[in-house]
């Protein structure tokens, strides 16, 4: 009976991968690669930002609509669904996605402007991508999140909407309008008592919150899009959609919170006469006060301003849902559209309205004394990318540092100041975070941070993000020096699909540098606390766990360095050779590292698949058997503190030579002491030749 069930487990196995991959290549795909010379001669949409490199493709657009109707909804069935569409990416390939309608209007809207949709999709040969797209009058608009590349993005090419634009978050270059979030950073948020914070820090509760937006525009702003007489209102209603739509992919991702349009937009909305809005400059009260005139209280949860002053101002912190405050928030620029309008400002003032603070450590230093952890501008949704005099990078990457996960997490909780929203009960489970022991570390020396984390739902989806903790502020507001004893030393990154990360990145440690400019190994004694937040990126809302743990390095010891194969050496395979290293007293309090675990790289440091010696003596060298199979003109050599994080690798790339007879010692022990009449015995493999198959003695 047993072989039975197997056999139909098997089965049931066989039908279900089958189903999938049958599913993926029945979706029918709506594009054809194109390219710039193609579509020279039709007209092109505005934007703001050229990306630098991208693909073009062509878009069946009707088609694509009519596949979408009928998509299952969101929330309606935890079942996955089964409508899969193709997407393309920017090296040329095509990933598929499930595909749920998740609107962002209240019904009544939606039903007033039937060509608004907006959908939410997950990756399927990339689980962790995590997409939300609108498809409006304006075309298809789409921002992909990944573990395994930079965000993505899909925008129209040519005003006929024929053609599309696809390319990397990473592709955009410097912005050329100007932008200043002038947020007072004094905001209350009494939840951020140490109380609570081990218990509501994360967006663990398996709630789905839905907050009423309240979206208002100067007639500047509408005008920019109200070019078509007779539709002004669906216009801008579709530009609105597009942003928020955008804005909520990393909201649900990180909070499992999202945005819904109220069912008064029309009255929120201006055009025309820029007269006859009531804005004159000044924003923040001023939007409040509309909103105090126009809607009841109970009709919102925030409310906002687009505008196009080209600045920023949220006019509180951790107000959702404040009478007389929840309305005061403003975005502008001179072209509202695009990533850096939706990412690094929209959803950064929001981001303030939903309690969280600014990250950047020094430039423009504003945040709450608990929120500070970013290398001068910061590179996060809640920094000041690409508007500061020292930029880590030119535009935020779209992902919120663990600290703002942790006070917006607190906030819209039960404690927080803002827990007003339409709360859903969903199925995801939370995954469990681990980020190890605390460590004592030499100075100046690499060391690598390794997370572990679980998922009753499976692993496939998780992302992780490791980032320094320390929000002191640094001595200085440029790149931070390895003299430093207090203030962030590496920068913040977005989340991979890696629980480790290398400090500094270990193509930096490769080339021998172990001070870059953004992550930066210290030289003196000092804490460097980390956080690490995994997230599960999944399509009902995310759901995410974090942990914290730091890294003392020791003042005392360093740097710890490999001192052998320093030149391009050759090395045979079952030959003996000595590796050294400077044990820069590793072996003493604090450190106490008594042994050392050394491993091979095959491809150039990147990778050390092959394990050389285990538990040896921190004594500065060690003899070691080169292994079998390990052939390569670009070896190189690890040696790290056993239970320990810090690591050293030799300078130079060298040779591996394959050798016919080679005998692997099984285990790799190659010496032992015995006295008669006593034995030692050695197990080994070998090779043999010329049909050779004797017991060998």
């Amino acid at each position: 009976m047993k072989k039975i069930y197997q056999k139909i487990i098997l089965t049931c196995l066989t039908t279900l991968f089958i189903a999938s991959v049958t599913a993926q290549n029945n979706a029918i795909n709506y594009w054809t690669i194109s390219n710039k010379g193609a579509v020279a001669n039709l007209d092109k949409v505005n934007r703001s930002s050229q990306p630098s490199t991208s693909q073009i493709y062509q878009l069946d657009l009707n088609a694509f609509k009519n596949a979408l109707i009928g998509a299952p909804v969101r929330g309606e069935s935890t079942s996955k669904s089964n409508l899969i569409m193709a997407f393309p990416t920017t090296e040329g390939n095509l990933e598929h996605y499930r595909v749920l309608e998740s609107p962002i209007m209240h019904p009544d809207l939606a039903a007033m402007y039937p060509m608004i949709k907006t959908y939410v999709a997950q990756g399927i040969e990339d689980q962790t991508a995590y997409m939300r797209f609108s498809v409006t009058q304006f075309g298809l608009h789409t921002m992909s999140l990944s573990g395994k590349r930079s965000t993505s993005y899909i925008d129209p090419y040519t005003k006929d909407l024929s053609s599309y634009i696809v390319y990397d978050r990473s592709s955009l270059g410097t912005n050329p309008q100007p932008f200043e979030c002038l947020t007072p950073q004094d905001g209350n948020l009494p939840s951020l008592k140490n109380d609570k914070i081990e218990n509501n820090k994360a967006t663990n509760d398996q709630k789905f919150r839905t907050f009423r937006l309240a979206q208002t525009c100067t007639a500047e702003y509408g005008n920019i899009f109200a070019t078509t007489p007779g539709s002004e209102y669906a216009d801008i209603q579709a530009q609105m959609t597009i942003t928020i739509n955008r804005v909520n992919s990393v909201y649900e991702v990180d909070l499992a919170i999202t945005l819904q349009f109220i069912a008064q937009q029309n009255s929120l909305i201006f055009f025309g006469s820029t007269s006859a809005d009531p804005w004159n400059g000044e924003y923040n009260t001023t939007t409040q006060n509309f909103l105090n005139s126009t809607l009841a209280n109970n009709d919102y949860d925030i409310g906002h301003n687009f505008n196009t002053s080209g600045g920023g101002n949220a006019g509180c912190i951790a107000c959702v849902c404040i009478n007389g405050q929840k309305g005061s928030g403003m975005t502008g620029r001179a072209n509202p559209t695009g990533d850096a309008f939706d990412i690094d400002y929209v959803a950064h003032e929001m981001g303030h309205q939903f309690g969280g603070y600014h990250t950047m450590n020094t430039c423009s230093r504003s945040g709450s004394g608990q929120t500070e952890v970013e290398i001068a501008s910061g590179s996060s949704i809640m920094g000041y990318a690409g508007i500061c005099a020292t930029n880590v990078q030119m535009n935020s990457d779209a992902h919120f540092n663990y600290v703002n996960v942790r006070d917006i997490s607190i906030n819209v909780k039960p404690g927080g100041n803002s827990t007003c929203a339409a709360v859903i009960n969903i199925t995801n489970n939370p995954p469990t975070a681990s980020a190890g022991a605390d460590y004592t570390i030499p100075k100046s020396t690499a060391f690598v941070l390794e997370g572990t984390a679980t998922d009753a739902d499976g692993m496939g989806s998780l992302t992780y993000e490791w980032s320094q903790n320390d929000p002191t502020q640094s001595p200085g507001n440029a790149a931070p020096l390895s003299t430093y004893t207090v203030g962030p030393m590496y920068r913040a990154k977005m989340p991979i699909t890696s629980p480790n990360r290398y400090l500094p990145r270990l193509q930096d440690v490769i080339a021998g540098n172990l001070t870059p400019t953004w992550e930066v190994t210290p030289s003196v004694g000092r804490v460097l606390n980390f956080s690490f937040m995994v997230r599960d990126n999944d399509i009902q809302g995310g759901q995410t766990a974090d942990d914290l743990m730091k890294v003392t390095v020791s003042g005392t010891s360093g740097p710890f360095t490999v001192t052998s194969q320093t030149t391009a050496v050759t090395w045979n395979e079952g030959a003996t050779e000595t590796i050294t290293w400077n044990v820069a007293n590793t072996t003493a309090a604090p450190v106490s590292a008594a042994n050392v675990n050394i491993y091979l790289s095959l491809d150039g440091g990147y990778t050390y698949p092959i394990t050389l010696a285990s538990n040896v003596p921190n004594n500065g060298t060690a003899n070691i058997i080169v292994p079998s199979g390990a052939a390569t003109t670009a070896a190189r050599v690890m040696v790290r503190g056993a239970g320990n994080i810090f690591y050293a690798l030799n300078t130079t790339n060298f040779s591996i030579t394959a050798s016919e007879f080679v005998m692997s010692f099984l285990p790799a022990a190659t010496t032992s002491d015995v006295c008669a009449p006593a034995s030692a015995t050695y197990n080994f493999t070998y090779n043999t030749f010329l049909g050779f198959n004797q017991v060998t003695t």
